[in-house]
């Protein structure tokens, strides 16, 4: 839609929207910026104390096990400076040698984790935060997660350790907080994933920016772009830190909710508003059972990991609480005194005894420190015209004539500017440019090069007009530059002319022949980005011969991602991903 177009039609759905916003005042927060206060905010924190120190037991619609710890913080909207929750869901929730993720998996309890406050409201408002670790268990996992929880509550002992600990301060005095590498490698990330990131869904984007302008976030006009993103201190704060550490991340103030088909599935015990009727039906078809209200004892009621007493006794629970929003079942439990007293121990400030691999995350080498991109060829260099269409008038005997034409190539020869041009015929000529030095405002996006341009060739011999300008990312164009021609090809009653092929620089070069190994190297033109993507196929004989041997390749790529899962894991915060896959 054009511009106008979009102001009439918000003018005409939210023009009953009052202009300022309509809280009844305001109040400033630790940096003395003015924030709007709720009538929410006497409310406290959400959770009911009678609500915590117990485990819910969820069962899910597919077949899954999940661990959830939740702990309930104050709102972290006002430290948007420094995103303190951030930087605990970094350390908590890295993937790298020494993590949380790393113990449990080599125990062979856990799969994957997640930690941190989410953007939706009710985890991160103006009245608390919600910080949540979440853990995809195994089965054995599932038997221990008491000692899952455990190695958590042993890592963040841990951070309180060297948070005590300290470091050496700028004047040389010892100050608390962990290293200010951890602060200066997340700033970096931020900025490094702000700046070069992927073009987004434009509806996405307005609905940050709305939820930005929010006054309880108290995010600055000139910070509702970038506030949610980036790091504005030089330093982490230390106080606000210390305070979520200590006084919010322990087991006094968690949730503990343990979602897991061992349990049975949410159709086991009556109907599923989040299962057709139909997939039931197949279903209960598939196995023989009959769906009822109550839950069905089987053989797998009593839970039994091999290792000790029953995980959860369905029979002796009794049938199933159900949440009244989306009928989801789930029994309570209360978790003992003797457990919450080993987890608090645990949580001590002190260091992880020996046969716990915890310690804190290793310096992230892939962190890149240099932006500047690789000069593109000298006979094919960038240039403002380069890939457009023109329309070159040229002497052809006594009388002047227009020929559509594409500027396909530019080089520089000491000081003058050299634009290859192919023509319909599909030869190819080289001109000088007249004035190049016009053109330099047309290499920023203030002022592009437009449709009509006019200038000249060869000391003014030859005159080109530009009728066509590629769009962003799109390659050479070539247009024949008069109505006639140019509207039967829009209406379909012409053939479109064909451009040009891409010259041979901008094809990919084998760079390296040896047999069984080959290497292609292809420069990127068009996102003009500090990145760069690398592909490597191996050929596997064989691999297709059947699907025995598909599976069995599916699988090698699966344990070869896990094993490198830990490296890969320091490379993807820097925004280089990696994939492997048969």
């Amino acid at each position: 839609y054009e511009l106008d177009e979009i102001q009439r039609r918000v003018v005409q759905h939210f023009k009953d929207v009052p202009a300022d916003p309509r809280i009844g005042n305001v109040a400033a927060d630790a940096n003395g910026a003015e924030v709007g206060v709720t009538n929410l905010q006497p409310y406290g924190l959400p959770f009911h104390p009678a609500s915590l120190g117990k485990v819910y037991r969820i069962l899910p619609v597919r077949h899954h096990h999940t661990l959830t710890l939740t702990w309930q913080m104050p709102p972290v909207g006002p430290h948007w400076r420094t995103k303190p929750a951030d930087y605990l869901a970094h350390l908590i929730g890295h993937e790298a040698s020494g993590s949380i993720l790393s113990e449990l998996k080599r125990r062979g309890w856990a799969m994957g984790l997640t930690a941190g406050t989410g953007e939706d409201g009710e985890s991160d408002a103006s009245t608390h935060a919600l910080f949540s670790l979440q853990i995809s268990l195994s089965k054995r996992g599932m038997g221990c997660w008491e000692d899952a929880v455990k190695v958590v509550y042993t890592y963040i002992g841990m951070l309180k350790f060297h948070f005590l600990e300290g470091h050496e301060g700028n004047d040389g005095e010892k100050v608390e907080g962990l290293a200010p590498w951890i602060h200066d490698e997340l700033k970096s990330i931020a900025e490094l994933s702000y700046r070069y990131a992927d073009e987004g869904d434009v509806t996405d984007i307005v609905e940050d920016v709305a939820e930005n302008m929010a006054p309880w976030y108290g995010l600055p006009e000139e910070r509702v772009l970038d506030g949610d993103a980036l790091l504005f201190d030089d330093v982490v704060d230390n106080e606000t830190v210390k305070g979520l550490l200590f006084g919010h991340l322990i087991p006094e103030n968690m949730r503990v909710d343990l979602m897991s088909s061992l349990f049975g599935r949410d159709e086991d015990v009556g109907d599923s508003s989040l299962q057709g009727e139909e997939e039931k039906k197949e279903e209960a078809e598939d196995d023989g059972t009959v769906e009822v209200m109550d839950v069905d004892v089987d053989e797998n009621a009593n839970i039994d990991d091999g290792e000790g007493p029953p995980l959860f006794d369905r029979e002796k629970a009794g049938p199933p609480s159900i949440e009244p929003r989306f009928d989801t079942k789930f029994w309570v439990e209360e978790i003992s005194k003797d457990t919450i007293q080993l987890w608090s121990d645990a949580a001590k400030p002190r260091l992880p005894p020996c046969d716990l691999t915890l310690d804190l995350p290793p310096k992230n080498p892939y962190i890149p420190l240099k932006f500047d991109l690789k000069p593109l060829p000298a006979d094919d260099s960038e240039h403002p015209l380069l890939n457009c269409s023109v329309k070159v008038c040229v002497r052809v005997g006594k009388k002047k004539s227009w020929f559509p034409a594409s500027v396909t190539k530019h080089r520089t020869e000491k000081s003058a500017h050299r634009l290859s041009l192919s023509y319909e015929d599909e030869g190819e000529k080289w001109h000088a440019l007249d004035s190049p030095e016009s053109y330099a405002k047309f290499e920023g996006e203030d002022e592009p090069l437009e449709a009509g341009h006019e200038g000249s060739f060869d000391g003014g011999r030859v005159k080109f007009r530009v009728t066509a300008v590629p769009r962003e990312g799109e390659g050479i164009v070539f247009r024949y530059g008069d109505s006639g021609r140019d509207d039967d090809v829009a209406d379909g009653a012409a053939f479109p002319p064909v451009p040009p092929p891409a010259p041979a620089s901008r094809l990919p070069l084998l760079v390296r022949d040896a047999g069984s190994f080959k290497f292609w190297h292809l420069q990127d033109r068009k996102f003009k980005r500090p990145s760069a993507d690398l592909r490597i196929k191996f050929e596997c004989e064989g691999m297709n011969d059947s699907a025995l041997n598909q599976a069995c390749m599916a699988l090698f790529c699966k344990l070869c991602a896990d094993a490198l899962a830990e490296t890969c894991y320091l490379a993807s915060v820097c925004e280089l991903g990696s994939s492997l896959y048969p």
